[in-house]
């Protein structure tokens, strides 16, 4: 493939939304390399791909906000086409060429092995405005990836789509029905990652309880864990969205027991009220969750819980939210996200009666927000004393470093800010805590740490 001037075309990937849309622009990264494209950063560029995100309201403005600008670089001549890739361009694979005429082709999620191809006629003048199929993206282009850097942390993708529909959720419109990946191909990225350095992988999935469940397969994913957990020189494997109904004692033991698994869990209740729960189409009820955690913190001595919340669902009474904001204070998550309903069209909650007003969303929203702020507070304060091992994943000048104990999951949780750190980034070290701000924790070396060589 070569541009009108002669060379290997410039292409700049934008990657928005999640750690699952992040992958996704490093399996495009490794395919157009493998036919003579060379990704840029930033600047000028023959082509220029946003990978969108289109699960809610803000995640799409902000697609729009960035294509737009791409689209008035374009106008100025430093790019000669836009691609607009990923889940937005799936999920409006019918309006979004009438609504932005800027953009010269339009590409699924599940439709980048052929992306390589389109280039080529794109700047060539040939390629068809829309090429979007409802599909998984397929096991073989998993092969190509190219991590973005060489730090010791990454996600690992174990499958894509959903079959829980949830009445609020747009995913399976917009990747499909659950596509778990095959074992050996999950094994062979899992090597590779750390190969290139991670010393931590985080398995991913819109729900990775469900791994292999469409095969008919049963404990596929402590099974695949407990391999993954075999690679030489990996130190920590983390779970992240794992559906509360599903976890059962194959996973609780796992978790006891496999030293490399980390005492963590991302686990997405929703709500708590027993109503609203029913309306978002989620199969358990309070009960099942309050049931859960108490096995969790008994059987798991340690363990960091997160969750996620959604306020202001069409029919959450002033008493489902106090229910909910009660849940929160007694329960004590270590971490949690919450987010105000967004009402998405095609699905069966946009039609629901007794829509909340959005300042009432967030308001209730806030209110969570605080109650969780002041619980983790009070976490941060106990671990003060406390020896943790810690990731290191950045070092600053004067013997500072910026890292993650174990139960701070990437991007989300918050990190430890060392003092006293000789080492190279990568290392995992023992490191005292010896105060807290906001979401972070100081600390300094540990007590075994002196005069010995950090892991």
């Amino acid at each position: 493939m070569k541009k009108e001037m002669g060379g290997a075309p410039t292409v700049r990937i934008l990657t928005l939304g999640c750690a699952k849309n992040s992958v996704d622009s490093e399996v495009m990264t490794g395919l157009l390399a493998s036919v003579g494209c060379k990704v840029v950063p930033g600047g000028r560029a023959d082509v220029a791909i946003v990978n969108t995100c289109g699960f809610i309201r803000d995640a799409k403005e902000e697609s729009i906000e960035e294509i737009l600008a791409l689209g008035r670089a374009k106008e100025r001549g430093r790019i000669r086409r836009l691609v607009v890739a990923g889940c937005m361009a799936g999920r409006y694979r019918d309006g979004l060429p009438r609504l932005l005429p800027e953009v010269d082709l339009f590409v699924g999620p599940g439709d980048l092995p052929a992306l390589p191809g389109l280039i080529r006629k794109l700047l060539d003048g040939e390629a068809p405005r829309s090429h979007v199929v409802e599909r998984a993206l397929p096991d073989e282009a998993y092969r190509h990836r190219m991590p973005g850097g060489a730090g010791p942390s990454a996600y690992l993708k174990i499958l894509d789509g959903c079959d829980n529909r949830c009445s609020y959720c747009t995913i399976p419109a917009i990747r499909g029905p659950l596509a778990s990946r095959r074992k050996g191909s999950i094994l062979a990225e899992a090597r590779m990652l750390v190969r290139r350095g991670a010393r931590e992988i985080n398995l991913i999935g819109q729900d990775i309880t469900t791994y292999g469940a469409e095969r008919g397969e049963k404990g596929a994913l402590a099974s695949l864990v407990r391999e993954i957990c075999g690679i030489q020189g990996l130190r920590w494997v983390r779970l992240l969205y794992l559906y509360p109904g599903r976890i059962g004692d194959d996973l609780i033991d796992l978790l006891a027991t496999e030293e490399k698994v980390c005492r963590y869990l991302d686990v997405p209740v929703q709500h708590i009220d027993a109503g609203v729960l029913a309306r978002m189409g989620r199969r358990y009820g309070p009960e099942d969750v309050l049931t859960l955690v108490g096995r969790l913190r008994e059987r798991v001595p340690g363990i960091f819980l997160r969750t996620s919340l959604i306020v202001g669902f069409p029919g959450e009474t002033a008493r489902a939210f106090d229910r909910l904001l009660r849940f929160v204070h007694e329960t004590r998550w270590d971490f949690l996200g919450v987010f105000p309903y967004s009402r998405e069209e095609g699905t069966p909650a946009y039609a629901m009666r007794c829509q909340v007003p959005e300042k009432v969303k967030r308001e209730r929203a806030r209110r969570i927000q605080d109650a969780q702020a002041d619980i983790l507070s009070a976490r941060n304060a106990a671990l003060v004393g406390e020896e943790v091992e810690v990731l290191v994943e950045k070092t600053l000048s004067g013997g500072r470093a910026v890292g993650r104990h174990r139960g701070q999951a990437p991007e989300v949780d918050g990190s430890v800010l060392l003092s006293g750190y000789a080492g190279p980034p990568g290392r995992i070290c023992r490191a005292r805590v010896t105060g807290a701000r906001e979401w972070d924790l100081y600390a300094g070396p540990g007590a075994a740490e002196s005069g010995r060589k950090t892991g």
